[in-house]
């Protein structure tokens, strides 16, 4: 269990050991309104969920990732056509690029990483 600065509550699984999983990488955050989740398997999707939904109605919805999002004119030019791995590495490279011509620090950077560590070593 984790509790953040602000009073929230969360908590963080790991394993490489799932048989049948390939590559689920997933983000799960629930909060009071609503809930998202996100599997790295089905990249162009994010499921979303509102606690203000009618109740006949209530359960998670697919967004697709398509032209209105960062990116999507160059790379999805049609909700759902799919985000692949190279479009992945084409967009970390695009961020990457723009933050050394723009002279900004890029994120993640290295501080984001250490700290990244730092919590799987004391989950560990």
């Amino acid at each position: 269990m984790l509790r953040f600065e602000g009073g929230a509550i969360g908590s963080l699984e790991a394993t490489r050991n799932a048989y049948g999983r390939n590559n689920f990488i997933t983000l799960e955050i629930h909060g009071t309104k609503g809930s998202i989740h996100f599997n790295y398997e089905r990249r162009d999707e994010l499921q979303v969920m509102f606690a203000d939904d009618p109740a006949d109605a209530r359960g998670f919805r697919t967004v697709y990732t398509g032209p209105a999002h960062p990116y999507g004119n160059g790379l999805w030019p049609i909700p759902g056509l799919g985000i692949g791995y190279s479009e992945t590495k084409i967009v970390e490279c695009y961020d990457f690029f723009s933050a050394i011509a723009k002279n900004r620090q890029p994120s993640p950077n290295f501080e984001d990483g250490m700290l990244t560590e730092l919590v799987a070593d004391a989950l560990i």
